[in-house]
């Protein structure tokens, strides 16, 4: 998700470092390092962890119930079985029975009914919004201390996948009492379910893992783990190509200059969306007709044949749901770049701004490029770009609180299979309404969607919900594309682990050195 300098010894000095040990990918050292464009943080919690670097930490030190990649693909983890009651109100889970805490303290279905209460009652909770209806709370009780009982108030067609991804359950023993998990002194010293424990955090440089030596699913094979901080994408991948570092997420560009090298190059999709989007608590964006301008001026090929390189790892985005959906529209309206049109928007528009501030995560060489992209097509139209590459981690901070002092931004989400998930990144006071929009209307089908039982009406609901977020001109679709994963040849296991969205692998227990 998230420069392309030129490298310098004081680079690669700087990026060896940041670690306390000379040769980290050495196989004697048992030590995998994976090299990431973002600082997690040492805030790792349930309740506002969103991003993907922070995500990815609270996989290594938490377990989900499962894992929902669609309704014939699912991961157990901390769930050993799901049955749906026939109206499809009443979700019971069976757990694990065998499952300890990484202070020794036994796992059972308290600590999964304290972690989705903390949820339910939090509204900037992330996932809050696929557990509570109209208001009304889904249900969660324990009949004993290995089932959980979840009952919705209406039927939902997407919980099955609401109850899964990104929900990690917390421990209850530890946080008990405290008023929330966001933002709490304890998160610091996690105690977790997961594969690995966390044994160091340097803000800006790396986040250590020792292995968990009590996980469930039995002894990680490697005993530490280095997710590194890199801030000079040239100096990373000299760092892989020696193996000082175990695996990096590579652009499009830099594909080939491994194919001689002792890594392997793994492209995988994630089924993400890519996108621009107008702040909404701008008052420069307010006029819809300056923003459809903006749209018509926009040329996302262009945008993406720039990041890409290649149409093999890229298809453009007309839609906030990935093309491989089914719920996907094909007849949409997509704004493809037409300046006459641009300049006849821009002349209804009551106030146009002279420039317009876009921001992105820094870092990130794909958004690079698209931002200078932008810059250039909105020239045509006479309005100015300035740029601000920032922190990604802050970048969210500002747009979730509302305080984000930018116009635009440039980010990307992954939500899933059920497209009611997406209805927390555009409905009114959503959790993951980054560009604070409001949209009754749409509001309302995203309402509807969630709760309709029949396919083929859901399927009309999706698509004039499409249909209506498009009208609004505040996000503008540019792409859904492969990710790319550089990995050191001496790593086996990837397989077993599976390359998954957001997190890279689905247990990085199963990751091994030959």
């Amino acid at each position: 998700m998230k420069r392309l300098i030129l490298l310098t010894l004081a680079a690669v000095m700087l990026l060896s470092l940041a670690a306390p040990v000379t040769s980290l990918a050495d196989k004697a050292n048992n030590t995998f390092i994976y090299g990431i464009e973002g600082d997690p943080g040492n805030d790792i919690n349930t309740i506002s962890t969103s991003g993907r670097y922070d995500l990815m930490t609270e996989r290594m030190l938490y377990s989900p119930l499962y894992s929902y990649y669609g309704p014939e693909d699912i991961s157990y983890f901390l769930a050993k079985d799901i049955q749906v009651s026939e109206d499809g109100q009443t979700i019971t889970v069976a757990l694990r029975d065998d499952v300890v805490w990484s202070d020794g303290t036994p796992f059972t279905s308290a600590d999964v009914v304290f972690t989705f209460e903390h949820i339910i009652k939090a509204p900037h909770a992330n996932g809050h919004d696929g557990l509570v209806f109209n208001g009304q709370p889904t249900e969660v009780t324990a009949p004993d201390d290995y089932t959980v009982v979840f009952k919705t108030p209406i039927f939902v067609a997407s919980m099955l996948e609401n109850l899964s991804n990104e929900h990690y359950i917390m421990p209850k023993h530890i946080y008990e009492g405290d008023a929330t998990l966001d933002q709490n002194i304890k998160n610091q010293t996690p105690v977790g379910t997961g594969p690995y424990t966390l044994a160091e955090y340097k803000a800006g440089q790396y986040v250590k893992f020792a292995a968990n030596k009590t996980y469930f699913k039995g002894v990680p094979k490697i005993e530490t783990v280095y997710f590194q901080i890199v801030g000079d994408k040239n100096s990373a991948m000299l760092a892989l190509k020696t193996g000082q570092i175990n695996a990096l997420v590579l652009s499009n560009d830099v594909a080939e200059d491994f194919k001689n090298s002792p890594v392997d190059v793994i492209a995988y999709p994630e089924d993400r969306v890519g996108y621009a989007s107008f702040i909404m608590t701008s008052d420069k964006v307010k006029d819809v007709n300056f923003r459809k301008a903006v749209f018509f001026a926009l040329d996302r090929h262009q945008m993406n044949l720039g990041a890409y390189l290649s149409e093999e790892f890229f298809v453009d985005a007309t839609s906030f749901l990935p093309y491989t959906n089914p719920f996907f529209s094909e007849d949409l309206e997509a704004y493809h770049r037409n300046v006459d049109t641009a300049k006849e928007y821009l002349a209804k528009a009551e106030n146009v701004p002279q420039s317009i501030t876009v921001a992105y995560g820094v870092g990130n060489a794909q958004q690079e490029i698209q931002v200078l992209i932008i810059q250039q097509n909105l020239k045509d139209i006479g309005v100015q770009v300035e740029i601000a590459p920032v922190d990604a981690t802050a970048l969210y901070n500002g747009l979730r609180d509302g305080t984000s002092p930018y116009d635009m931004f440039l980010g990307g989400y992954i939500m899933g299979v059920d497209p009611s998930a997406y209805a927390t990144l555009f409905v009114t006071d959503a959790a993951a309404n980054y560009a604070s929009m409001s949209a009754p209307e749409l509001d309302e089908l995203f309402k509807a969607g969630a709760v309709e039982k029949n396919e083929a009406k859901r399927r009309e609901i999706y698509n004039q919900a499409q249909k209506v977020l498009a009208d609004q001109a505040v996000q503008y679709p540019i792409v859904t594309n492969s990710r790319l994963l550089g990995v050191t040849e001496d790593v086996g296991g990837i397989d077993e682990a599976r390359l998954i969205p957001i997190y890279t692998f689905n247990d990085m227990s199963e990751l091994y050195f030959k």
